[in-house]
């Protein structure tokens, strides 16, 4: 293990994708299903083959796509930017570096409130350039790490030579 020079600061990173939390109506429905079948099962009648197989396939053609489209975002923050990389096959990465950012936003309705997930909007001095940190579980402390991130960011300078002499 290398040892660390001083004034290095070791590299906090946190990594985060879209909650599960969100399809909670698919899960749902995948339970009403399972229980309808059950219940059909139980009461003695006969479960027609067709119904049966269309409840596996749509349950294997939810739970794909849904984590699917959880893989297809990943956001992250290092020491120097915020990170997001879009896509599964091909990816699209936007780096946008913490100096350059302006504000951030957490917004969530009640529902999102009462699950603990939500959004962030990362905004620099221009809002066409924002990054959306969408529907995160714990969006306050992505935040709150964002904003610390930040704040170390900020409270660095390099120190400035006089008359541009060594």
């Amino acid at each position: 293990m290398p040892k660390k020079e001083e004034g290095e600061e070791e590299e906090e990173m946190m990594r985060v994708r879209i909650s599960r939390k969100i399809y909670f109506p698919i899960y749902l429905m995948i339970v009403v299903l399972f229980l309808t079948l059950a219940y059909i099962q139980f009461s003695g009648k006969e479960i027609n083959s067709l119904a049966f197989r269309a409840v596996l396939i749509f349950t294997m053609g939810a739970v794909l796509l849904t984590e699917g489209h959880r893989y297809q975002n990943l956001y992250a923050i290092d020491n120097q930017s915020i990170i997001h990389v879009r896509g599964i096959l091909f990816k699209k990465t936007k780096r946008t570096d913490l100096t350059s950012v302006s504000d951030v936003e957490l917004i969530q309705n009640p529902w999102q409130l009462l699950l603990n997930y939500g959004n962030v909007e990362v905004s620099v001095f221009s809002k066409d350039n924002s990054t959306n940190v969408k529907n995160i579980n714990h969006p306050v402390e992505f935040m709150t790490f964002l904003q610390g991130k930040m704040a170390k960011k900020h409270s660095f300078s390099p120190p400035v030579r006089a008359g541009g002499k060594k």
